[in-house]
């Protein structure tokens, strides 16, 4: 049980540290007067950060100095949970990628088996004896990040109620780098708040995931929406048709199974013969050119459409960011997106609701693992 004093430098250094983190090389009376800290407070945590060498001065031992954040210190192991192999890296706060190791992942993808290949990837990382303030694990499924529990992944052999945190750290020394974990759809939405050149207009957004499957992430006021069950975003096997098409859910015509790479194959297919082997990125490359395409892939987007603008309609969000696996897909999807939106919500938004293309939603998931890292870390005590 820490006191209210500590409790409150615990506040004012998470806010320190964020707004240093959003201005880069700044001064201590910037941040005094942008976070509303007496300039006293300011000082002294900032000089323990220096100490500890979580904060670098400019000019060393100056006073007015400009202080930033140290990359040698503000680093983590992000995991990344996909469909066929896990990737670790080692990020810093600016999103540089340091080294990465890849993974593949045998069938049936237990928790334990998934566990172990965690385990071996950390620990061939911590050979490196590179200092990381911590470990975060992007995963595809319903989580409780607060306990580190995975509530629900079908797309991972339906697990249910899993101690992913627990089951990893009881395999690892003690004193390993603390575990967090977070939603994948909610791990590349905040890759893309970061990194993706969006800065605070992702402050209100909406957040889909193009893939196998559909995610979904909303962040309101700069923070993420989780619900009371954690399920907040899970509108991949909401239901969308009537064509029978099975759901790695066990339930029939999800969502996912019409939108999803997959599904959006299959529905363009079953007009186009000729493009019978074609991935998702070139038929939207022929899409481009091709106007009978194109229509066929606003009609397979079109259950996609009404379940965002279901969720628009009650979160009005600023802007929705698309994650696209293949960069062929940036300069059509969000268009497509866009014009279906235009046509249901013409009746609240004349001019629209911008649709920007994300970051690849690996790349975003994996910064986005780093992400829920550095802001466990920033309010946390053991670095104060």
């Amino acid at each position: 049980m820490i006191s209210e004093q500590t409790r409150k430098r615990l506040k004012n250094q998470s806010e320190i540290l964020r707004t240093i983190r959003r201005k880069g090389a700044t001064s201590r009376s910037f941040i005094s007067s942008s976070c509303g800290i007496r300039k006293a407070s300011v000082t002294n945590i900032c000089r323990d950060l220096v100490d500890r060498g979580s904060l670098n001065e400019k000019t060393p031992g100056f006073y007015r100095s400009e202080i930033e954040l140290s990359s040698e210190y503000w680093r983590s192991l992000a995991i990344f949970i996909g469909p066929g192999e896990i990737i670790a890296t080692i990020v810093d706060h600016n999103g540089k990628v340091y080294e990465e190791w890849t993974q593949k992942m045998g069938n049936p993808k237990s928790p334990e088996s998934i566990v172990s290949v965690i385990v071996a990837l950390i620990n061939k990382a911590s050979k490196l004896k590179k200092s990381i303030v911590g470990i975060g694990i992007s995963v595809p499924g319903i989580i409780n990040a607060e306990k580190g529990i995975c509530l629900s992944a079908v797309n991972l052999g339906r697990w249910h109620d899993f101690p992913l945190v627990e089951e990893i750290t009881k395999r690892l020394p003690e004193g390993s780098p603390r575990i967090v974990i977070e939603n994948d759809a909610n791990a590349e939405l905040m890759g893309n708040h970061w990194f993706g050149g969006y800065g605070e207009t992702l402050e209100n957004s909406l957040y889909i995931s193009l893939g196998e499957g559909i995610g979904c992430a909303q962040l309101l006021e700069g923070n993420i929406v989780r619900g009371r069950r954690f399920a907040a975003g899970e509108i991949g096997c909401l239901p969308s048709g009537n064509e029978k098409r099975p759901c790695s859910c066990g339930k029939m015509d999800c969502l996912q199974t019409y939108c999803g790479e997959l599904g959006i194959i299959q529905s363009v297919k079953s007009q186009n013969k000729e493009i019978a082997h074609h991935s998702i990125a070139q038929i939207c490359q022929l899409a481009k050119k091709n106007l009978g395409i194109r229509q066929q892939l606003i009609e397979a987007y079109q259950p996609l459409v009404q379940q965002i603008s279901t969720m628009i309609a009650l979160t009005d969000p600023a802007q929705i960011v698309v994650g696209c696996p293949d960069p062929k897909m940036d300069s059509i999807i969000p268009e497509i997106l866009s014009t279906g939106l235009k046509n249901l919500l013409s009746w609240t938004d004349k001019e629209g609701i911008p649709v920007l293309a994300g970051l690849n939603p690996i790349k975003s998931g994996i910064l986005g693992a780093a992400v829920s890292v550095f802001k466990n870390a920033f309010q946390d005590e053991a670095h104060i």
